[in-house]
């Protein structure tokens, strides 16, 4: 395996280390490979303040590479080459805790570099960016037992510098949003940290430090992906609802958003620096305020950008209150939008603290379906206190979505996340990388996999309706040119299996070196 190892500034080296994508139980609801955003943003911002920045990225330097680990199948490079491969420079290492999967890739990366690297200090960051994530703050204890040195709650960009300059001083008192263990031994919180407001100052991310090319030839994304390189764009961030169920409503309830010239700024720099012609929009909530969202789309079409964009992780389909913002939205290149209904059943919206006008859902994916974009309707399962009359109205109301042409549906099973209202309202799982899309330890988990076969059943019974869908799909998971996340899903079920049993066959693919051989090339 190649060593990769970019750099840039003029001060002491510092190194961002990205887990590897964990894959539970090989079920494709899970192993998702999201663009690290947060650990790119955390990485222009220090090498704005000087120092020489290392990223180690291991899905991205190695996607087709796995480890087995019980009933999970990490895929990137291993632990030990990582430590083994930090500059001997080095004196502090921040760590991205990506998503809840992750956890125990993430364990495994401290223990080997303070195996192998005992003189650096290890700070986690979080990434409240998204609902597959998990609250620091709920689970500190645990990492500051096993030799993590601090962690870094809420976003990250500002406070990392003084980190670096405070690492052997008693300045750290003085950062919000910390936790580590004072000379005492005693587990120290520091006042909370403000959530970023001036999202326009903030630096581009370093997409330029990162080994892109193992995210592009994986074959599967978060989003729909096919040939042409994509990178994730945070338009907004945060998320104003209060589901029960999220982690945002404790560590990212302030929606703030960026300018729709500085939005598309960033859209046109990296088409002219990198190729970039697909934007998979990361936001937890992009569409909050609607007017912005129009601007955006006339700043593309003004400028003529010739760019796709798609809404990966969905969005309040309710704050789009204009059927001319799609059209508009449909003109400036957006090809694909998730929403979330979670249920067919509106007294289990309220027990979960979620509005949602499922008349409205219809109208609109009416609407999406006429305009030629991508629609996909996301469930949740198994949610506190879900009877089988609850499950009646779910499968009804993903019948209509399907029969108006929704291109696809979602049904993942409910797990506690730490950090949400709900964390502690099921228990039974032995270790955190098991609560995933698909639960498996749940005393439940066989009903709720059959509730969940007769959704995907039903949608795909009610998809023969539209057949020339059906060879859209069938075409794309030919050509490897993704309209849906379920065709693409087909794939990568494929893949897991492949990987899992027969490594063999993904050997002789090295993106890490391929991305050498572009930097030196630079």
């Amino acid at each position: 395996m190649t060593h990769i190892s970019i750099c840039k500034g003029s001060k002491a080296t510092v190194a961002i280390v990205v887990p590897p994508v964990v894959v539970h139980h090989l079920d494709p609801h899970t192993g998702i490979p999201f663009m690290p955003h947060t650990a790119a943003y955390l990485a222009a911002m220090i090498d704005i303040a000087g120092y020489r920045v290392q990223v180690l990225d291991c899905f991205g330097m190695q996607p087709n590479q796995r480890q087995v680990v019980g009933e999970f199948m990490l895929l990137g490079i291993t632990e030990d080459w990582i430590a083994e491969h930090i500059d001997a420079e080095v004196a502090v290492c921040f760590v991205y805790c990506r998503t809840m999967a992750e956890f125990i890739a993430i364990e495994r990366i401290v223990s080997a570099i303070k195996r192998i690297r005992p003189d650096i200090t290890i700070c986690l960051f979080e990434n409240v960016q998204a609902v597959t994530s998990f609250s620091l703050r709920n689970v500190a204890k645990r990492f500051l037992n096993k030799k993590c040195d601090m962690l870094m709650m809420g976003e990250p960009e500002n406070r990392a510098a003084s980190i670096i300059e405070h690492l052997n001083d008693d300045g750290l008192r003085d950062i919000p949003g910390l936790a580590y263990r004072n000379a005492h031994g005693k587990i120290v919180f520091t006042s909370d940290a403000p959530l970023e407001r001036g999202l326009d100052q903030l630096p581009f991310p370093a997409w330029e430090l990162f080994p892109l090319q193992g995210y592009w030839i994986a074959g599967f994304a978060h989003a729909p992906c096919g040939k042409a390189r994509f990178l994730p764009l945070l338009t907004s961030r945060g998320c104003p609802f209060k589901c029960s169920f999220c982690l945002a409503p404790f560590v990212n309830s302030k929606w703030r958003s960026r300018s729709a010239k500085n939005v598309v700024d960033e859209m046109e720099y990296f088409f002219d620096t990198m190729d970039i012609t697909d934007f998979h929009v990361s936001d937890l909530n992009p569409t909050v305020n609607e007017k912005r969202i129009q601007d955006i789309c006339r700043e593309i079409i003004e400028r003529k950008l010739q760019v796709t964009w798609k809404l990966a992780q969905g969005t309040k389909i309710e704050t789009i209150r204009n059927e001319k913002t799609l059209e508009l939205m449909a003109e400036a290149g957006c090809r694909f939008i998730a929403f979330s209904p979670e249920t067919g059943s509106k007294k289990l919206l309220k027990t979960v603290k979620k509005s949602f006008d499922h008349e409205y859902g219809l109208r609109m994916a009416r609407k999406m379906v006429s305009l030629g974009i991508n629609v996909q309707a996301c469930f949740l399962a198994g949610l506190p206190e879900e009877t089988a009359d609850d499950q009646r109205q779910t499968l009804e109301y993903a019948k209509k979505l399907v029969k108006l042409g929704v291109d696809e549906i979602s049904c993942y099973i409910f797990t506690p996340v730490p950090g949400s209202e709900l964390s502690q309202s099921i228990k039974g799982f032995r270790h955190f990388s098991q609560c995933t899309p698909s639960p498996n330890w749940r005393a439940d988990y066989d009903d709720l996999t059959r509730f969940r076969f007769k959704m995907y059943r039903t949608y795909f019974l009610y998809k023969l309706l539209y057949p020339f869908k059906v060879l859209r799909e069938i075409k794309g998971l030919l050509t490897g040119q993704y309209e849906t996340k379920m065709a693409m899903s087909v794939f990568k079920q494929l893949k897991f299996v492949l990987l899992r049993h027969c490594p063999w066959l993904f050997r002789k693919l090295d993106p890490a070196a391929m991305h050498l051989r572009k930097i030196k090339k630079t």
